[in-house]
């Protein structure tokens, strides 16, 4: 255990900060000179939204379960993704959130938001095929929780995504012609208990070992592997990813967590102008967040674009087996409708059925996004 305030968390995570100082003088710089073969020079974008969330119908109180209560909550949200290359090799990555830090318990207006860095790694390519990365980072596992279109395609999804870890990652892209490029992704990493695990604003609080959880444990011994595909000319749009995950139990947890990801997505052109959009994703685990509970997720969706409209229908399932026998049949389904204003502006609204812990409330809600390109 590690104890003193220059933990393992803190340390490993030193070249991310000094990558921060130097990423405002680096943006300047690479406005200035404009050419994308100078560096440093920054890319990526930010990402606003003005959005709400109603809960109506709901079975549950406030007491019971505070996610799916009634309530109406009006927040905002931004996303900075900011890519600074100090190389043509060298880069440091970030994603820098404003966003609300808890769920509401009652109708909120601009509340509880937190700022805090979701991901800052430093990322090194050896080769056009090979790259190694360290810091605070995502490792791969899942698809779902990337791809699901719409305003609550993720709804449970992304409870697998391995969001906020600290470690090291590699990648390796495998180009077999026409059998397409295969991207091998193997990763080590622990929960983040640094600073960084907190928020400025409405505070999260800094995450601790005593807290438990699975991979949290300030020590290499949680891993996934996965592969995924695409660009094979006999399966023009399609894409598949397998992964797998071992995640060591934190303080006072049942058990290690093990599990399984396998997803495909499939694309069509229909016409100009019109093309659908598939995908699914089964993914079972055991011992879920270090807990004695086996939960299975499954993920499906459909994207109808013409033109400037989409519309979208998606779906989730989740099956917990609970260790004292209970089980909870879970589900989300939505439905969306999007336009795209062009110049980055968007409004998309959705509604959403919900079952969880067996508990049933519906949503609608809306959100007017706006997306900033970062050019040099």
């Amino acid at each position: 255990m590690i104890s003193s305030a220059l933990s393992v968390s803190n340390i490993f995570l030193v070249p991310a900060y000094i990558a921060i100082m130097l990423a405002t003088s680096s943006a300047l710089a690479a406005a200035e000179i404009g050419e994308s073969d100078t560096y440093p020079r920054v890319d990526g974008n930010v990402i606003f939204r003005l959005a709400n969330d109603s809960i109506y119908a709901a079975e549950t109180s406030f007491a019971r379960n505070s996610v799916f209560s009634k309530s109406k909550d009006y927040f905002g949200e931004m996303i900075a993704s900011p890519r600074v290359h100090f190389s043509e090799r060298l880069s440091i990555s970030s994603e820098i959130r404003l966003e609300g830090v808890r769920p509401p318990t009652e109708d909120r207006v601009f509340e509880d938001q937190g700022l805090f860095a979701r991901k800052l790694f430093a990322e090194f390519s050896l080769s056009d095929h090979f790259s190694l990365h360290a810091g605070k980072f995502t490792p791969s596992f899942a698809l779902a929780s990337l791809v699901a279109p719409g305003m609550y395609g993720i709804n449970f999804s992304k409870e697998i995504e391995l969001i906020e870890r600290i470690g090291f990652g590699s990648e390796y892209i495998f180009d077999v012609g026409e059998s397409g490029k295969h991207k091998l992704s193997v990763s080590t990493f622990f929960d983040d208990t640094s600073i960084l695990s907190d928020s400025l604003g409405s505070r999260r609080g800094q995450k601790r070992l005593s807290d438990g959880g699975a991979s949290n444990t300030e020590s290499f011994e949680s891993f996934t592997v996965s592969l995924e595909g695409n660009e094979i000319s006999w399966l023009p749009g399609f894409t598949y990813k397998i992964g797998y995950i071992h995640e060591a139990r934190g303080e006072g947890d049942a058990a290690d967590e093990d599990g399984f990801a396998v997803a495909a997505m499939q694309s069509f052109q229909l016409s100009d102008g019109t093309s659908l959009f598939l995908f699914g994703e089964v993914a079972p685990l055991w011992n879920f967040e270090g807990s004695a509970d086996d939960i299975v997720y499954s993920s499906a969706g459909v994207l109808y674009q013409t033109g400037s409209w989409n519309m979208i229908l998606t779906g989730t399932h989740r099956w917990r087996d609970l260790d004292d026998g209970r089980t909870y049949n879970d589900y989300s389904l939505q439905t969306a409708a999007k336009h795209d204003f062009g110049d980055g502006i968007s409004f998309e609204v959705a509604h959403e059925f919900i079952r969880d812990k067996n508990l049933n409330s519906r949503r609608v809600g809306f959100r007017l996004i706006r997306m900033l390109d970062l050019r040099q």
